[in-house]
């Protein structure tokens, strides 16, 4: 006798189980379609459009990585099906695995040699390092259409990340600016993502339209889920429960910056949260930041759905975005609004253009009064500077490096290659042909840079005088920052991170401050240490005072004491007043909340 399952389908064969699959699919039933599609696979692997069902399926349950293991498996016994490629590369890069996708990006090229699949390629390549492939790539995309929006767009910052500095590269620039415009014009996002627009562009009033197109695109796409329900204003008087948003909780920048403030938050005040997104490198920093927060909760496998109902769930109060429009961000999640009010801080120097955030953590050197009318969000200004350090951290100690030995005056810059421009370089070139024994040391992390850069230094016969650093771990590299004498700062993305590890290690740090927040962050960092004497305000000024400090020792030293003394008592490296003040805002953003009352600027800048 045939007996029935409990599933409704009699005992049959695979290819009947996979029929039924298909019409619990088309009735959005998708746990009895991937139940169905499993039992199948189990009686017949090869069935190729089982797996591709199944990965459908998971799909709509919000199984990203079974998806993928299903789509691989039907792909791999088709692997000319243009339209399973496409799902899997969707959802190999939304889940961030560059490398594997590139595979699956090829073959859908050889099957469809168009633009936008040699665009994904291009991306795909540079996501992982490979950067000659990337550049090659966008060209050849390039060569199919001149007027290829998102090759010229990818192409750039490439090009700049290479100091490949061209005539292309010129013409480029010129090119995207009349992209974005055209685009603005229409009301649509703009080919050039904000992050590498600040990099290009200083005009505060061109960041926050390009940053604007982008957020709202984003909650465009958006509006679609489920609407999260808003939360009534609560009691202010009880623990406000903090969630903080990243993918960055690892050895990288912004955990170097923020442990000390999640060791420092008030546990009687504050419930702290991290979601982090970002992978678990078993360092001491992720190690540490879990161990500090009351909740440490890896969301790197979730949809952003999920994610964002998981936050607000947590019945979270203030949620902290910690990325902005930086690579990897998933600002997705805050335009669902999981909590009642967001705030972006620290990852994104700039406007996130986002209606979503009530409000913008700053300072009043990086947004000066005239500057605050091109932020989306309210902002939260400091009266020292916006950026936290970690007062914990190991003192440096000052090492030899045989590198430099040989050079009287070493002048550096450990700010990534994609900081660079060709104008201000050869300012630096200059400025050894004006000090005598001097060499430059600066941060070598793609060889194609490494080569562009001793070309052009070669031309001004300074070759033997550039000396390029490998990347280090961060102890050895804060030691190896001990040994320079001068810190040159990039112009219109300044040193972040790098310009404070400067200033902790003991380095003097000259900056031109700039027209927009990305370029005005080291005068800020300097301001809060009392260092307003490395501040310039024109080239000219900033190459007299590199050729003054350079030629004068005692000034040097003089310097270098004062960093030393301010290091313990400036507010730079002050952690827990830094944090008591980020605390103050917190409570009064919240206590405006549960008045009813809307988010507007919050000034302590005095």
């Amino acid at each position: 006798m045939r007996e029935d399952r409990d599933d409704g389908v009699a005992n049959t064969d695979p290819l009947s189980m996979v029929q039924a699959a298909s019409e619990f699919a088309e009735k959005a039933q998708w746990e009895d379609a991937l139940t169905l599609c499993q039992k199948a696979l189990i009686a017949d692997p090869h069935i190729e459009f089982a797996g591709y069902l199944a990965g459908i399926a998971c799909v709509q349950l919000g199984r990203t990585s079974d998806a993928v293991r299903y789509l691989k498996a039907a792909i791999s016994i088709d692997e000319d099906d243009t339209a399973k490629l496409a799902i899997l590369i969707a959802l190999l890069q939304e889940a961030g695995q560059s490398e594997d996708v590139i595979p699956y990006l090829r073959r859908h090229v050889e099957l469809e040699p168009g633009v936008e699949n040699l665009n994904r390629l291009a991306a795909a390549y540079a996501d992982i390092g490979r950067l000659g492939e990337a550049i090659q790539t966008f060209r050849q995309s390039l060569e199919l259409s001149p007027d290829n929006n998102i090759a010229s767009a990818g192409l750039y910052p490439l090009l700049r990340l290479t100091c490949e500095w061209s005539d292309e590269l010129d013409e480029l620039s010129r090119q995207i600016d009349n992209l974005n415009a055209n685009a603005l014009a229409r009301g649509e996002v703009t080919p050039e993502p904000p992050f590498d627009n600040i990099h290009r562009c200083d005009d505060e009033a061109i960041n926050l339209a390009v940053a604007q197109s982008w957020s709202k695109s984003l909650a465009d796409r958006t509006k679609s889920a489920p609407v999260l329900p808003r939360r009534t204003p609560d009691k202010n008087d009880r623990i406000i429960r903090v969630g903080y948003l990243s993918a960055d909780f690892h050895d990288h920048a912004t955990a170097h910056l923020m442990r000390g403030v999640f060791q420092a938050h008030d546990p009687d005040r504050f419930h702290i949260t991290a979601y982090s997104y970002g992978p678990d490198d078993g360092s001491q920093y992720r190690t540490d930041i879990r161990n500090a927060c009351d909740e440490f909760i890896d969301v790197s496998g979730f949809s952003d759905r999920d994610v964002a109902s998981k936050i607000h769930g947590d019945n979270t109060d203030i949620l902290v975005d910690l990325k902005g429009h930086t690579r990897r961000n998933r600002l997705a999640i805050c335009s669902m609004r999981p909590a009642p009010i967001q705030v972006t801080y620290l990852g994104f120097p700039g406007t996130s253009g986002a209606a979503f955030f009530d409000y913008a953590i700053t300072d009043r050197i990086v947004t000066p009064s005239n500057s605050q009318q091109y932020y989306e969000e309210n902002l939260i200004i400091f009266e020292n500077t916006y950026q936290c350090n970690d007062d914990k951290q190991e003192i440096p100690r000052k090492y030899t490096s045989k590198e430099i030995e040989n050079f009287e005056i070493v002048l550096c810059s450990f700010n990534n290659p994609i900081k660079l421009e060709r104008s201000f370089f050869e300012i630096w070139l200059n400025l050894l042909s004006n000090i005598e024994n001097s060499c430059l040391w600066i941060l070598q992390n793609n060889d194609a840079a490494k080569e562009n850069l001793r070309k052009i230094a070669d031309r001004y016969g300074m070759a033997r005088r550039l000396i390029f650093a490998e990347m280090l771990p961060r102890r050895q590299h804060l030691e190896r920052m001990a040994c320079a004498d001068l810190a040159l700062d990039t112009r219109y993305y300044n040193g972040h991170t790098t310009t404070s590890d400067a200033l902790w290690a003991g380095l003097p740090v000259v900056t031109l401050e700039g027209n927009h927040f990305a370029s005005r962050v080291s005068a800020s960092l300097l301001r809060a240490i009392d260092l307003p004497e490395l501040i310039t305000p024109t080239t000219k000024a900033y190459a007299d005072r590199v050729i003054e400090l350079a030629n004068d020792g005692e000034m040097r030293a003089a310097i270098r004491q004062k960093i030393e003394n301010n290091r313990s008592r400036a507010p730079l490296f002050d952690t827990t007043r830094f944090t008591r003040t980020l605390e103050t805002a917190y409570i009064e953003i919240f206590r405006r909340h549960c008045a009813g009352e809307a988010p507007s600027l919050l000034d302590y800048s005095g």
